[in-house]
């Protein structure tokens, strides 16, 4: 009975500092940095680049800088668990997806984190722990905050991109465009021969290669052109580390 009504006491006393555990407001779609550590450079060129990562990816990376745990309520909540709970409780990138990315600084606690959306899974956990342990922590203990935050962020960023998918994307099309032009000037020449009936089946060809080439790119503009938090929800990947 003694012991029950001890639990009964600590559960009382512990679940209001569980409750008020808080989050920072979303202000901003990519930057906010409400430690102030980011130059303004250094912030505009963040923002300009993620905005455009989300642009021609559908991909969100969301930097976020806190001063500490302790401004949110958050001492007993450990930093890995406090980033997690952030990502969901904004909703970083798209909830089909789930390819946001979010990465947390805290000043005060001398800790970051970077947390994949549950659509990476662990896949690149190794990578990015490496880019933390080697773009970031080093600058953090030697105080260059925006810097390690800045030179992080595009590591990040040449991680889950690798850059490959962008050329596959350039690769179609520039394929298009060629047959879009060997179509006109196959049609002109066979025009100019006197065979009009090739011409028009290549002019009718070229047309319809312009159909779909447009209609490609306004629905990969549709469909990648977003901009705000999408319901995204966390996969527990990604790294962390401390200075």
């Amino acid at each position: 009975m003694k012991k029950r009504f001890l639990f009964l006491t600590l559960f009382m006393f512990a679940a209001p500092a569980f409750s008020q555990t808080t989050f920072p407001p979303n202000a901003d779609y990519y930057i906010n940095d409400f430690a102030k550590v980011l130059s303004h450079s250094d912030s505009m060129e963040l923002r300009d680049s993620l905005e455009k990562l989300q642009k021609q990816t559908g991909i969100q990376c969301v930097i976020v800088t806190i001063r500490s745990l302790a401004d949110y309520n958050a001492t007993l909540v450990p930093f890995q668990k406090y980033a997690e709970n952030l990502f969901d409780y904004w909703g970083v990138g798209d909830k089909t997806s789930n390819n946001g990315i979010l990465i947390l600084f805290s000043l005060k606690d001398r800790e970051a984190r970077v947390v994949m959306g549950a659509g990476y899974g662990n896949k690149y956990d190794n990578e990015i722990q490496n880019v933390i342990d080697a773009n970031m922590i080093p600058l953090f203990k030697s105080g260059e905050y925006s810097r390690g935050l800045y030179e992080g962020a595009y590591a990040v960023i040449s991680v889950v991109t690798k850059k490959v998918s962008w050329l596959k994307i350039n690769i179609q099309y520039i394929v298009l465009a060629v047959l879009f032009i060997v179509c006109i000037f196959a049609g002109i020449s066979y025009m100019r021969s006197g065979n009009k009936g090739w011409g028009y089946a290549f002019f009718i060809a070229a047309g319809m290669i312009l159909f779909f080439f447009l209609n490609a790119m306004l629905k990969g503009k549709g469909r990648r052109n977003r901009s705000g938090y999408g319901g995204g929800r966390s996969g527990r990947g990604g790294g962390g580390g401390r200075w």
